[in-house]
């Protein structure tokens, strides 16, 4: 299980509100709160890291709890992130490829660049739409 520390800033008695805390900095700005200079937090619009869980151990605001998650779920969701945009751009580069006679090369790359923009576009959509999805899989563990 990933753990991760944070702080309640909302409570009832079946959810809280967490803000994740960086205990590591970010290796881009050396920040350890949200910076979204990457290039990766541009894409996807990053916020602050605020999570809506189960309040599974009558927290309280103010609280600093620990937060896990299963490895799974994060080893499944980086395969999503990175895998269906780099198949798409194969996939691309496949169907430009075999549609072609003159100048593959340009249309090959023109097809990796379509089937990347569109992977991104496709994981942006859906990290947009079932985000509180992978937030409800995240559980309170135990108060630091």
């Amino acid at each position: 299980m990933i753990e991760e520390q944070a702080i309640v800033i909302k409570a009832s008695k079946e959810h809280v509100t967490l803000e994740v805390v960086r205990t590591k900095p970010c290796g881009l700005c050396g920040q350890v709160r949200g910076c979204g200079n990457s290039i990766w937090g541009k894409i996807f619009s990053h916020q602050s890291g605020l999570i809506e869980t189960r309040n599974n151990l009558n927290a309280k605001l103010g609280d600093v709890v620990i937060l896990g998650i299963d490895e799974t779920l994060m080893l499944k969701g980086s395969l999503m992130l990175y895998g269906v945009p780099l198949l798409l751009m194969f996939l691309g580069m496949a169907i430009a490829n075999s549609f072609v006679t003159h100048m593959i090369e340009f249309y090959t790359l023109m097809g990796a660049v379509l089937g990347l923009s569109l992977g991104v576009m496709m994981i942006k959509r859906a990290i947009n739409e079932k985000m509180q999805m992978f937030y409800n899989e995240a559980q309170l563990i135990r108060f630091k």
